[in-house]
């Protein structure tokens, strides 16, 4: 019985294992416009294969340029829920001047819902400062998420139901 019931607790908890995932700017994305401008770059990354997640933290690992008169404060990351629930990443802030710098931080806790396991990055700027154009460039690195998985209640229902259905079964014999 005991053994059955570390079991239980064992796969319960590797179900709820943390994971992590990076997000590599492979080539220059652009800095357009205002958060929820359609010329934005918009990316929908599938975390969670049709579960819930929770994002736990974010790091960053980025090289920005700003063209003049933008700066690189402005330059900005949307991290949300298809919803559009969530933060907003700054990796510039402080730096208002144009050019080009890197950016290392993180990792720094985002409790976030993904309740669809879909995470939404839109990248935008702050201010606009060329209508329907590139005020600055991702030019190289990535994002990190640590996140975990939830498993649907569905699940844990049949994880728990058999488990009940084992130890019955051996109380029997």
């Amino acid at each position: 019985m005991k053994k059955l019931l570390s079991l239980f607790a064992f796969a319960a908890a590797a179900s709820f294992g943390t994971a992590s995932v990076y997000f590599h700017a492979t080539v220059d994305i652009d800095s357009m416009d205002l958060f929820g401008d359609s010329d934005n770059v918009v990316h929908m990354v599938d975390l969670g294969g049709g579960s819930a997640v929770m994002l736990n933290t974010v790091s960053w690992d980025v090289l920005l340029y700003a063209d003049s008169p933008s700066y690189l404060s402005e330059i900005a990351v949307a991290i949300t829920d298809t919803g559009l629930s969530g933060y907003s990443l700054t990796p510039g802030v402080g730096d208002n001047f144009p050019g080009s710098d890197g950016y290392v931080g993180g990792p720094v806790a985002i409790p976030l819902v993904l309740a669809d396991g879909f995470l939404r990055l839109e990248f935008f700027e702050w201010y606009d400062d060329f209508i329907d154009d590139w005020d600055g460039i991702w030019e190289e690195g990535g994002l990190t998420f640590d996140y975990t998985v939830v498993p649907e209640p569905a699940s844990m229902i049949a994880l728990g139901s058999g488990a009940v259905a084992l130890m019955a079964r051996r109380r029997r014999k």
